[in-house]
């Protein structure tokens, strides 16, 4: 069997490990298990990379969807690495880099290898995690083109596939930390929305249990949320009212419990509830 020739750092351990932290957290986040979506391709097939190759390249060179023919090998180089894909028990954030550079170092197609392996990987990495489909990997390794050759360019072979392995490592890490920190906003944003509605909604409330006070009663919510501490005597005089039918007043806003009384009565103080 094929067996491409790598070392796993400790970086990449160090790596894998965060990178499945991560994830843990997104998935948390999310609040439920994600079911694996619909692919177009299967990732473990060699037809359907084929088959992506001609949905996915345009082929101004011709050759869409069939291996190059300069090199008779590559069928057979190809064919072994789908073996070893499919018989490896390396972690799948390992196995996901490694067929992704030796895919690209074979070099099948007369063109679109880097992309297709590129691809090939988010959909390898999306049936391993779910939580990973829609992630912009493709695009950050995009970005970062200029660094993705030069690690392609790598002189010594098998430092190059783990230089590679940890370069992609990085930038999947990268996307998974920006998702978990989108997520932990979203978050925070729907709970500040949530409340403010809340607030909203007992404002509302509040104003509506006001308006069906009478004028009398109003007059008085009104002095005791100014004044909380302010006497019977003193509402008495405001409102030229008499201080029995102050108390009256008074007595009904409590059953009501749109006000309450606390400490003592001679030196407490008013609550309004509303």
């Amino acid at each position: 069997m094929f067996l491409p020739s790598y070392q796993v750092s400790s970086e990449a351990l160090t790596l894998v490990s965060e990178i499945s932290e991560q994830i843990g957290i997104l998935e948390t986040l999310m609040g439920r298990a994600p079911e694996l979506p619909e692919q177009p391709f299967d990732p473990f097939k060699e037809e359907d990379l084929m088959r992506a190759h001609e949905q996915l390249v345009d082929g101004l060179s011709g050759g869409v969807g069939k291996y190059r023919r300069d090199d008779p090998r590559v069928p057979l180089h190809m064919s072994m690495l789908f073996d070893w894909l499919l018989h490896t028990e390396d972690h799948p954030l390992i196995r996901s880099c490694v067929f992704h550079y030796e895919m690209t170092s074979i070099h099948p197609f007369l063109e679109g290898n880097e992309r297709l392996g590129l691809y090939w990987q988010t959909l390898l990495l999306t049936q391993w995690r779910p939580v990973l489909a829609g992630l912009p990997l493709e695009a950050l390794v995009t970005e970062r083109q200029q660094e993705y050759r030069r690690v392609l360019a790598y002189l010594n072979e098998t430092a190059k596939i783990s230089h590679f392995i940890e370069y992609i490592l990085r930038c999947l890490l990268d996307v998974v930390l920006q998702a978990v920190k989108d997520k932990v906003e979203n978050k925070v944003k729907n709970k500040s929305r949530v409340k403010v509605q809340d607030n909203q909604g007992e404002n509302a409330q509040n104003e509506g249990d006001f308006a069906q006070l009478s004028k009398s009663e109003q007059r008085v919510v009104k002095l005791l949320a100014t004044d909380p501490h302010i006497t019977i005597g003193a509402i008495s005089r405001r409102l030229q009212l008499s201080e029995a039918g102050v108390n009256k007043v008074l007595a009904r806003l409590r059953k009501r419990e749109i006000i309450e009384r606390v400490g003592a009565n001679k030196n407490g103080s008013w609550k309004v509830n509303i």
